[in-house]
């Protein structure tokens, strides 16, 4: 046996003794781990407040400019409160002040803001009540329109009209015929047209008419 057989015999025979087996040579694949992505929720939008039961507002009508002594004063229009819910006339009454005479409506409910209502002081020949024309009024008013105020057991016809025949400005108070149940209307006389102020009050639930002399 020539030598490079006898080195060929001892190499098998230690690979034998210590269990190797010759392999090729291979590329260990590396794993690759994807990035996790938290996805960042989207802005939330503010919630818009909405009205329980919300009706549409009373349309007002539109004032012709007139000749009328005052006539400055006429077709001025005045809002307030918010719409929907269901309110409850508790009271009307009235008081003569130094310089103003005063219409108080107050509502049952107690809330932080006042039912939807809107003012505007016409000619009282020239945009006439729906039923007709009445001279009695006085030269102009101050018709006021509430929404979502029901009468309920309110004693109308024992506290309306509140005459006030001894008052420089204001002839009356009374309700404003309306065609639908979700407004009730009130109407101030007047013998001239005259200045006046709108707003509200809470605690109770107030919303008041200040016209003043002049």
């Amino acid at each position: 046996m020539t030598k490079r057989a006898i080195q060929a015999v001892v190499l098998a025979l230690i690979l034998a003794v210590t269990g190797c087996t010759c392999a090729p040579k291979r590329d260990v694949p590396t794993a690759t781990v994807p990035l996790t992505t938290t996805p960042v929720p989207a802005a939330t939008q503010a919630s818009q407040p909405t009205s329980a039961s919300p009706t549409s507002a009373p349309s007002l009508p539109t004032v012709e400019p007139t000749n009328m002594p005052g006539s400055d004063y006429l077709g001025i229009k005045k809002h307030g409160g918010a719409l929907g819910g269901t309110w409850t006339l508790k009271d009307v009454r009235v008081g003569a002040h130094e310089d103003r005479f005063r219409v108080v409506i107050e509502v049952s409910e107690s809330r932080d803001h006042a039912p939807f209502h809107q003012a505007i002081e016409v000619d009282n020949a020239a945009v006439p009540f729906p039923s007709g024309a009445d001279p009695a009024w006085g030269a102009a008013r101050i018709d006021l329109m509430i929404s979502d105020l029901y009468l309920f057991d309110f004693p109308v016809s024992e506290r309306l009209p509140i005459a006030a025949p001894e008052n420089p400005i204001v002839t009356r108070v009374d309700r404003y015929p309306t065609e639908s149940d979700a407004h009730i209307g009130f109407s101030i006389g007047l013998r001239e047209p005259a200045a006046y102020e709108a707003y509200y009050l809470t605690e109770p639930v107030r919303i008041v008419i200040d016209v003043l002399y002049p």
